[in-house]
C-alpha cells in the first residue's frame, strides 16, 4: 500500500538565522548511543489553535536526530500516517502541539493505541495535552488534559528527581523558563504517573484568575508505561524560543530515547 508523502503543518519557512541557532543549541551527543537510528514520526495536525512555533519544533526535532544519530525524523500532518502498515515504519510517535483531536477515524485511533501498547513509544509536547477532549483512551496515554494556562511568563520549574536519567540535563538545578504553563484536569495523578518536573508555586503568581487546583500540584514533565510501551510528556513548547534552548532540547532528546526504549529509566509512579 502506498502512503502520501509526509507534509508539514504550515507553509512557514523557519528563517536561516533561527535554523542556525537551533543547530547550535541542539546537543551533539545523545544520552545513549544506539546500534541503529530509531525512526520518529512527528505529527503536527492541529484542529484548534495552531502554534506559530510548530515549524521551529519540527526543525529542532529533526536537527537533534541528525546531529546525534539517535533517530531520523519524519514530519506529517496527514492522519493516513496512522494506517497500520504506515506505523510499521516508526519506533516512536510524537504529537507536537496537536491542539484538539486531530482525527476521528476509530481505526486510526486504535492503531495508535495498539502501536504504543505493543512496545513502541509516544512523545507529547505542549499542546498535545489538549488533544483528547473526545478521545478518552488518548487521555490515558497522554497522562492528563490541560484545561487552561494561567501563566504565560517567566516561571521556575522544580526538577523533582535530579538524578533521574531524563532529568540529568538540568544538572540538579531548578529551571527558569518563559513559556505558556498549563494546569491539568483530574486525570493528572501521581498514582499513575512518574512526575519529573513541576511548577514552583512558591516562585509563581498564584493569584492568577482561573486557577482551580487546590492541591498546588502543577506537573510539567512526566513518564509512564503504557502496555508494553513508554510515554513521555513535556509541557514546554509554546514559544519559538523554547526550541532554541539547549537544556530543553537535551530534555526532549532524553525523553525521545526513553520512549524508544534506548534510555533505561524508572517509570514507576511516585506519589508526592
Amino acid at each position: 500500500m502506498a502512503f502520501p508523502h509526509p507534509r508539514t503543518l504550515k507553509a512557514i519557512e523557519v528563517p536561516a538565522d533561527d535554523l542556525a541557532k537551533i543547530q547550535q543549541a541542539a546537543p551533539g551527543e545523545a544520552p545513549v548511543k544506539v546500534a541503529r537510528p530509531r525512526r520518529l514520526l512527528v505529527f503536527t495536525l492541529a484542529k484548534g489553535y495552531e502554534h506559530e512555533a510548530t515549524p521551529w519544533g519540527v526543525a529542532a526535532l529533526r536537527m537533534m536526530g541528525e546531529k546525534t544519530g539517535a533517530y531520523t525524523a519524519t514530519a506529517s500532518d496527514d492522519p493516513k500516517v496512522f494506517e497500520r502498515e504506515s506505523l510499521t515504519n516508526y519506533d516512536v510517535v510524537c504529537f507536537l502541539n496537536t491542539c484538539f483531536t486531530p482525527f476521528t477515524d476509530a481505526a486510526l485511533k486504535q492503531n495508535l493505541m495498539d502501536f504504543v501498547k505493543s512496545g513502541k513509544g509516544y512523545v507529547g509536547i505542549h499542546c498535545s495535552a489538549h488533544t483528547f477532549l473526545d478521545w478518552p483512551e488518548f487521555g490515558q496515554l497522554q497522562g492528563a488534559c490541560s484545561v487552561d494556562h494561567p501563566w504565560h511568563e517567566k516561571i521556575t520549574a522544580v526538577i523533582e528527581e535530579p538524578e533521574h536519567p531524563l532529568m540529568t540535563c538540568f544538572k540538579g538545578k531548578s529551571f527558569v523558563v518563559t513559556d505558556e504553563i498549563y494546569q491539568f484536569d483530574q486525570l493528572y495523578s501521581r498514582q499513575r504517573l512518574r512526575v519529573l518536573a513541576s511548577l514552583d508555586t512558591r516562585r509563581s503568581d498564584m493569584t492568577k484568575p482561573g486557577i482551580t487546583r487546590t492541591d498546588g500540584d502543577f506537573g510539567l514533565v512526566w513518564i509512564q508505561r503504557f502496555g508494553k510501551g513508554r510515554a513521555f510528556y513535556s509541557a514546554f513548547g509554546h514559544d519559538k524560543e523554547i526550541f532554541r534552548e539547549p537544556t530543553i532540547l537535551r530534555h526532549y532528546l532524553a525523553g525521545i530515547q526513553f520512549a524508544c526504549g534506548d534510555l533505561a529509566a524508572d517509570a514507576t509512579p511516585k506519589p508526592r
